[in-house]
C-alpha cells in the first residue's frame, strides 16, 4: 500500500483495545490496535515502540526494551505484522524481540497510559496521539504481588472447591497460569460452546467478530458494526519437497513465522539455505543471488526484518557477509570497510539497531570485534580496552542495554567474561565470584533479568552444571544440578520466557537425543519427552518460535536434514521432516476424499503406478502403496465413491488399457482389481471421462484401438457394490470423441466438446439420464465455439465451459448450459477480465465461483496465472501472482471446501512435485463487542 513521503501524528490514528491478560511471570497484556497512514489502513511489517507512562506523559513506568525515560522514545522497536490497519501485541512478552516483562509494580500507579510510536519504514518513527489509558483489566497484574507459592495445593483439601463454590465469572483467564488447563481438563465442546454462546457472549469486551454476511443477531446482542475488511486472495507453498541439504555448523534464525537455515558444512562449505514454515510444514529455498560465499561456523542474527550472516570459515576465516530479506527473497552484500578481521567461532548479538560481533579465531584467537549498522551499511570497531582476554567458543547474550560474553578458550578453557555497553563503548568485568568452572562449547540464554550458562566441555570431560548471572546485582547463583541432563557440549539451548530448554549435543563418547527444561523460578529441571524426539545429533541449531523449540540439522550418524518441534506445554514432539510427496509427474489423476487429496499414476519420463495422500490440515503426505495397485499409466480417470478411489483405463506407453483398481484410504490398501475384458466393461482406452453418480462410475468416450478410427462414443456403468458393469445405450448418443468434458448434475451426465479424427474439433454434446438410461443431444444454438482440452464444472444449476484449443489458437471464452431450460445461457461467460486463452489448465468450483488456473497459452508456454469467475455477476477477478506457484500445465487441482490445492504438472522444461494452496479473497464485516 502506498505510503506518503510525509507522515504526521495528525494523519496517523491508532485505536487500542485491552482484550486479555494473564497474571503470571512474566505478566502479559494483550493489546489490539489500528494504524492508518494519511487515512489509509496500513498493511505490512510495522516497527512499533511502546511505553507505559503517567497521565502527563513525563514519567516512564515501563517500555518495550527498558530504555525509555521521562516518557521519551525507546531505542529499539518491535516488529509486528499489520493487516488492513489491524495489529495485536502481547506487551511484556520476552519471547518477542526487544520486549521486556511488565513489572506488576507499574499498576500500583492509579493512572497508567500506553504511549505508542510507529514507523512505516518510509516516514520515520512517529508518536501516536493520544496516549491510551489502561483500564482495570491491566491492573490485574498486581495479582503478581502475592508471594509466589503462598497458596499451594497442599493447603486446599481435596474436593473442597467445586463448581458450586465458585461464583460465575469469578475465575478468568488472568487467574489461570499459562498451560495450567489443557484439553484433557476441558469438557468436550466447552471452549467452543463458550465462544459460540448466544450473541457471541464468550467474546471479551473489545473483541472483534468477523462475519461474511450482515449479522442481525450480533447487532441485537449489542455488537457495533465498525466496518469491513477485504481479505486478499493468497497462495501458500505447502510441503513441496525442496528439503535443504543435510548439514552441520550452519546458522538458523526465527523470523516470527519461519525458521531460516543457511550455510554449514557437509563435506564442503555450503552457500545455500531454506525457510521452514511450521504452519504449512513447508520448505522454500533461500535465493542464492548475491548471497554470501559458502561457509560454516558463521554467526547470524535476526533484525526484525532481515537475517544478517557474517564471518565463518570456508577452509580459511572470512570477514564478509550478507543481509537476507525473506519477504523479497533477496540478499544485500555487507560492506567490509572497517569490518573486523576474518574469523569463525565468534559470537554475534542484535542490539535493536546493530549487530555486535566479538572474539573468535582467524589469524589467531581474537578479543576484538565490530558493530555493524544495517541502515548505514557501516562498521564501528569494538574497543579492546578493558575487553576480556583472547578467546573463541565462548557465548554472548544481549540484555537490552549491554552484551555479556563469558567462557570459551584460548588454548585452555576460561571462566571469566566481560560486559560491553555500546552506548558508552566501555567494557566492565563479569564478577568472577561464584562463577561456574571454566568451560567452552557451553550455552547461554538471557531470561530478561539473568544470563544462564550451562554445560560445555572442561577440556577433559562434558559438564552438566552451570550458573545464573544477574547484571543488576553483579552476582552469580548456582544452577541446580539435581535432575539436570547428563553432561554435554555442542548442544543447543533456548529461552521460552519461563524456562531454558537444552537438547542434544555430544556426551562422553556419543551424540545425544535427550534434553531437559530448567525453571529459574523454581530452580528445578524437568526432562524433555523422548518419544518422537529427533535422532541423536550435535552441531545442530535450535530456535524458539514463541510456542515451540525447533531443532534442525547437525551431525549424528552422518549429516542430517531433519529435526523436530518440541512444545513444552504438551511436552510433545512433532517431526520436522519432509513427509515426501509422490515422485514428480504430470498427466496424473486426483480426487478429494473430504479430508485428503489423493494423486495417482501419471508420467515422468516413464509411466507411474505410485501415488500419495495429502492431508491439508497437517500438511503431510502418506504414500499410496504399490502392492495390489494397477499397472503404471497416464490418460486414465479416477473417481471418489465416498469410500474408495476407483482408477480405470489409460495408456502405458505401448497399449491402451481396460483395467483398473479400487483403493481404500481407510484400509490403506488396494482392493479387487477391475479386470480388462470383464463382461460389459468398456474396451481399452484413454482420454475418456468418468463421473460418479452416487452409486456408479460412468465411463464414456475416449481413444484407443478400435472404435471409429480409434475414437469412441460408447461407455459403461460400474457398480462397485456388485462389482459389475452395465453397457450404456447407444441410441441418440453424441459422436465419437476424446479430450471432451463431463459433469454430473445429480441426475445426468453431460458431455461436451472434444475432438475426433482429422482432427475435427467439436462444440456439441449430450445428456445421459441414469434413471431412464437414455441420451438426449445438446443444442448448439448459442453454444461456445468448437474446442478440445477445455474445462467444465457444474455450478448446481449450470454447466460452465471455459478455455480450450480449436486447432488455431488457445481460447479464453466459454459458455453456460442450463439443462432445465435445455439451452445455453445468452449471457455466456464474459471475456472482460478473463484470463488469457489456454488449454490443459485446471478448474474447480467453490460453491459460488469457478477458479481457472495454469495451462498452456497460444505461444506454447506454460502459464502461472488464472481467474475466478462468478456466474451470478458474470464477472472475473484475476488470481494473485504474489507468492504463487511457477507456471505449469497437465497438473491437477481440487477444492477442499475452503481452498484450492494445486499439485504437480509440467513447467515447459521440467516435471513438478510441489504442493500449493490457494485461498480466494473475500470481504468480511467487522463487529466489535463493547
Amino acid at each position: 500500500m502506498p505510503v506518503p513521503s510525509r507522515l504526521s501524528a495528525g494523519v496517523l490514528a491508532a485505536c487500542l483495545f485491552a482484550s486479555g491478560l494473564r497474571a503470571q511471570v512474566p505478566q502479559l497484556i494483550n493489546y489490539q490496535g489500528r494504524v492508518a497512514v494519511t487515512g489509509v489502513n496500513f498493511t505490512g511489517a510495522g516497527q512499533f515502540k511502546f511505553a507505559l507512562v503517567n497521565a502527563a506523559g513525563t514519567t516512564t513506568y515501563w517500555s518495550n526494551n527498558g530504555t525509555s525515560v521521562n516518557g521519551l522514545e525507546p531505542t529499539a522497536a518491535v516488529t509486528l505484522t499489520v493487516t488492513n490497519g489491524l495489529y495485536s501485541v502481547l506487551l511484556g512478552d520476552p519471547a518477542i524481540t526487544n520486549m521486556t516483562a511488565v513489572p506488576a509494580s507499574v499498576f500500583n500507579n492509579s493512572d497508567v497510559r500506553l504511549r505508542v510510536w510507529f514507523n512505516d519504514g518510509t516516514n520515520g518513527s512517529q508518536k501516536l496521539a493520544p496516549d491510551q489509558r489502561i483500564a482495570a483489566v491491566g491492573y490485574a497484574v498486581i495479582a503478581g504481588n502475592v508471594p509466589d507459592g503462598a497458596i499451594t495445593g497442599a493447603k486446599i483439601a481435596a474436593g473442597t472447591i467445586t463448581g458450586a463454590n465458585i461464583a460465575a465469572g469469578t475465575i478468568t483467564g488472568a487467574n489461570v497460569a499459562s498451560g495450567a488447563i489443557t484439553g484433557t481438563q476441558l469438557a468436550s465442546g466447552a471452549a467452543s460452546s463458550n465462544l459460540n454462546a448466544s450473541g457471541q457472549a464468550g467474546v471479551t469486551s473489545g473483541g472483534l467478530v468477523l462475519s461474511p454476511v450482515e449479522n442481525p443477531s450480533l447487532l441485537a446482542a449489542g455488537y457495533i458494526r465498525i466496518g469491513t475488511t477485504t481479505l486478499p486472495d493468497s497462495w501458500q507453498a505447502r510441503v513441496n519437497g525442496v528439503l535443504p541439504l543435510a548439514r552441520d555448523l550452519h546458522t538458523a534464525v526465527w523470523t516470527g513465522t519461519e525458521m531460516v537455515v543457511w550455510g554449514g558444512f557437509n563435506g564442503s562449505a555450503l552457500a545455500a539455505g531454506s525457510r521452514y514454515n511450521p504452519a504449512s510444514n513447508s520448505w522454500v529455498p533461500v535465493s542464492t543471488v548475491s548471497g554470501p560465499t559458502g561457509r560454516y561456523n558463521a554467526a547470524a542474527v535476526w533484525t526484525g526484518t532481515e537475517m544478517i550472516v557474517w564471518g565463518g570459515s570456508s577452509g580459511s576465516a572470512l570477514n564478509t557477509g550478507g543481509l537476507y530479506d525473506p519477504v523479497a527473497d533477496g540478499w544485500t552484500p555487507m560492506s567490509i570497510a572497517g569490518a573486523p578481521l576474518p574469523r569463525f567461532n565468534h559470537t554475534a548479538v542484535w542490539s535493536g539497531t546493530e549487530m555486535i560481533v566479538w572474539g573468535g579465531s582467524g589469524p589467531g584467537v581474537q578479543n576484538d570485534g565490530g558493530r555493524y549498522t544495517p541502515s548505514t551499511n557501516s562498521w564501528t570497531l569494538v574497543t579492546t580496552v578493558g575487553a576480556p582476554s583472547l578467546r573463541n567458543r565462548h557465548t554472548a547474550v544481549w540484555t537490552g542495554t549491554e552484551m555479556i560474553v563469558w567462557g570459551g578458550d584460548n588454548g585452555v578453557p576460561l571462566n571469566d567474561g566481560g560486559r560491553y555497553v555500546p552506548s558508552s563503548g566501555l567494557w566492565s568485568v563479569v564478577a568472577p565470584l561464584g562463577a561456574p568452572s571454566a568451560r567452552r562449547f557451553h550455552t547461554a540464554v538471557w531470561t530478561g533479568t539473568e544470563m544462564i550458562v550451562w554445560g560445555g566441555d572442561s577440556g577433559s570431560l562434558p559438564l552438566n552444571d552451570g550458573g545464573r548471572f544477574s547484571p543488576g546485582t553483579s552476582t552469580w547463583t548456582t544452577v541446580q544440578i539435581s535432575g539436570a541432563p547428563v553432561g554435554r557440549y555442542y548442544h543447543t539451548a533456548v529461552w521460552t520466557g519461563l524456562e531454558m530448554i537444552v537438547w542434544g549435543g555430544m556426551g562422553t563418547s556419543v551424540p545425544l537425543a535427550d534434553g531437559a527444561r530448567f525453571s529459574p523460578l523454581n530452580n528445578t529441571w524437568t526432562s524433555v519427552q523422548p518419544i518422537s524426539a529427533p535422532v541423536a545429533r550435535q552441531f545442530h541449531t535450535a530456535v524458539w518460535t514463541g510456542s515451540e523449540m525447533m531443532v534442525w540439522g547437525g551431525v549424528g550418524a552422518g549429516y542430517l536434514n531433519n529435526g523436530g518441534r518440541f512444545n513444552p506445554l504438551s511436552n510433545a514432539w512433532i517431526p520436522v521432516v519432509l513427509n515426501a510427496p509422490p515422485a514428480k509427474r504430470q498427466l496424473h489423476s486426483v480426487i478429494w476424499t473430504g479430508t485428503e487429496m489423493i494423486v495417482w499414476g501419471g508420467l515422468d519420463g516413464a509411466r507411474l503406478n505410485t501415488g500419495g495422500r495429502y492431508n491439508s490440515v497437517t500438511s503431510s503426505w502418506v504414500d499410496v502403496p504399490t502392492a495390489g495397485a494397477p499397472p503404471a499409466r497416464q490418460y486414465h480417470t479416477a473417481v471418489w465413491t465416498g469410500a474408495e478411489m476407483i482408477v480405470w483405463g489409460g495408456f502405458n506407453g505401448l497399449n491402451y488399457l481396460g483395467d483398473g483398481g479400487r483403493f481404500s484410504p481407510t484400509l490403506g490398501t488396494w482392493g479387487a482389481s477391475l479386470v480388462a475384458g470383464a463382461a460389459n466393461a468398456p474396451s481399452s482406452r484413454g482420454y475418456h471421462t468418468a463421473v460418479w453418480t452416487g452409486t456408479e462410475m460412468i465411463v464414456w468416450g475416449g481413444f484407443g484401438v478400435g472404435g471409429t478410427i480409434g475414437f469412441f462414443n460408447d461407455g459403461s456403468r460400474f457398480d462397485p457394490v456388485a462389482s459389475a458393469w452395465t453397457v450404456m445405450s447407444g441410441v441418440n448418443v453424441p459422436s465419437v470423441r476424446r479430450n471432451h468434458s463431463a459433469v454430473w448434475t445429480g441426475t445426468e451426465m453431460i458431455v461436451w466438446g472434444g475432438d475426433n479424427a482429422g482432427p475435427t474439433y467439436l462444440n456439441d454434446g449430450g445428456r445421459f439420464a441414469v434413471a431412464t438410461g437414455f441420451w438426449s443431444l445438446l443444442t448448439t444454438t448459442n453454444a461456445p465455439s468448437i474446442r478440445t482440452a477445455h474445462s467444465a464444472v457444474w455450478s448446481g444449476t449450470e454447466m460452465i465451459v471455459w478455455g480450450g484449443d480449436n486447432g488455431a489458437t488457445k481460447l479464453g471464452d466459454g459458455g453456460r448450459y442450463n439443462p432445465s431450460a435445455a439451452a445455453w445461457n445468452l449471457a455466456g461467460v464474459t471475456s472482460t477480465g478473463a484470463p488469457v486463452g489456454r488449454a490443459y489448465h485446471t478448474v474447480v468450483w467453490t460453491a459460488t465461483e469457478m477458479i481457472v488456473w495454469g495451462g498452456v497459452g497460444s505461444g506454447g508456454s506454460a502459464l502461472p496465472d488464472g481467474g475466478r469467475f462468478n456466474p451470478a455477476s458474470n464477472a472475473w477477478i484475476a488470481t494473485t501472482l504474489t507468492g504463487g506457484p511457477q507456471q505449469r500445465y497437465n497438473h491437477t487441482a481440487i477444492w477442499t471446501g475452503n481452498e484450492m490445492l494445486v499439485w504437480g504438472g509440467y513447467s515447459g522444461s521440467s516435471t513438478l512435485l510441489d504442493t500449493w494452496l490457494y485461498t480466494p479473497g473475500k470481504t468480511m464485516i467487522l463487529y466489535q463487542r463493547p
